[in-house]
């Protein structure tokens, strides 16, 4: 009794230790997971010398692409974003409202009775509130960097030390947790799964939707098309919304400068071609048959992950469903009274019977 008592207090001390790092701890058992399979392989290559250098190596190549994608989107989402408000503040100068809304819009308000004054009021009040905006975004990136700072360098050291240690420390999981052996090696074996399966399928997605909103941007004359379409690949970490954080603005934008027909298929093509195919038709596929999980229940780990626990959740959604899927499975396996079902299982890939590879 006094042991489960001190191992609890330990244990609830312990939590609210890491409860204030957790983010950085995850992201660095993320990379580390999916970074592993070349670490195994450097470390047969170096004949099983050295693990502390390829761990260093390989953590330090993944944390630099981190910071160029990073920078990537500060420095050139920052930079677009500049050059397109005073591209608009030239129009307007210029031409007044008819500068930014084109001659035909401008003329057809006019018509319904919006007066030319309150339009350029209202279009220089859009203007300032803009502008308003951008200083709000630089203030808030500024005063975010050392918390940035923080969570990069102990998501580096996380990722390092989980590489380091390699099998090891999942075989001491495997031990010291009360479950037998094969039991608690099949819910690991199944949340390194679903994480190397969620990191992949964001990669291909990315890929997959840069392309095709590259495609839409150059055939509807989007200026920069390539530059667009990397913004519209990073975003599409964000399943579904990331993207159209991109492509509503630019069919938006065109549509209001005048060229309608160029905005409006903007639209239909990122929202038929890059999202509803990659997110809806493609990702379940490709994450599914992966981690043995049906359609549906894709759907529900990745966005009521996200719901639940924003950009995160991308992760710990699949990884909460499969380590529930694993216990239930195990349950009905080993435990259920009445044997195993001899049902198809409906949370599989198309409701095939579930066999555990062991």
């Amino acid at each position: 009794m006094t042991f489960l008592v001190l191992f609890a207090l330990a244990a609830f001390a312990f939590w609210r230790t890491i409860e204030p790092v957790w983010v950085p701890v995850l992201l660095g058992l993320v990379i580390a997971i999916g970074v592993s399979p070349l670490q195994e392989r450097l470390l047969r290559r170096f004949g099983g010398k050295h693990p502390s250098l390829t761990a260093a190596l390989l953590t330090a190549l993944v944390m630099i692409f981190l910071l160029v994608l990073v920078g990537f989107l500060v420095f050139v989402v920052g930079e677009r974003l500049l050059q397109l408000a005073q591209q608009f503040a030239a129009r307007y100068e210029g031409k007044g409202a008819a500068g930014i809304l084109g001659h035909e819009v401008s003329s057809f308000l006019t018509r319904l009775g919006v007066p030319t004054a309150d339009l350029n009021q209202r279009i220089a009040e859009t203007l300032r509130d803009f502008a308003a905006f951008l200083g709000r975004a630089a203030t808030r990136i500024v005063a975010g960097l050392f918390s940035a700072v923080f969570i990069f360098i102990f998501t580096a050291i996380t990722s390092y030390y989980l590489l380091r240690e390699g099998t090891e420390g999942t075989h001491w999981l495997v031990e010291m947790v009360p479950l037998p052996k094969g039991q608690m090696k099949e819910i690991v074996r199944n949340v390194r799964d679903v994480t190397r399966a969620m990191l992949f399928s964001t990669f291909v997605m990315s890929v997959y939707q840069a392309v095709t909103a590259g495609i839409g941007y150059w055939i509807f004359g989007v200026d920069s098309p390539v530059v667009w379409a990397a913004l519209t690949g990073v975003a599409s970490i964000l399943p579904a919304v990331g993207t159209a954080l991109i492509w509503v603005p630019v069919g938006v934008i065109h549509m209001i400068v005048g060229h309608p027909a160029q905005g409006i298929g903007i639209l239909l093509w990122s929202g038929l071609v890059v999202v509803f195919v990659a997110d809806y038709i493609l990702r379940p596929k490709l994450v599914g048959t992966k981690i043995r999980m049906s359609d549906l229940l894709v759907f529900i780990a990745i966005f009521g992950g996200i719901e639940a626990f924003g950009v995160l959740g991308l992760i710990l959604g699949p990884m909460a469903t499969a380590v529930l899927l694993s216990l239930l499975r195990i349950y009905q396996r080993e435990y259920r009274p009445e044997g195993p079902l001899d049902v198809p299982d409906p949370t599989a890939p198309n409701g095939a019977a579930y066999h555990d590879a062991q």
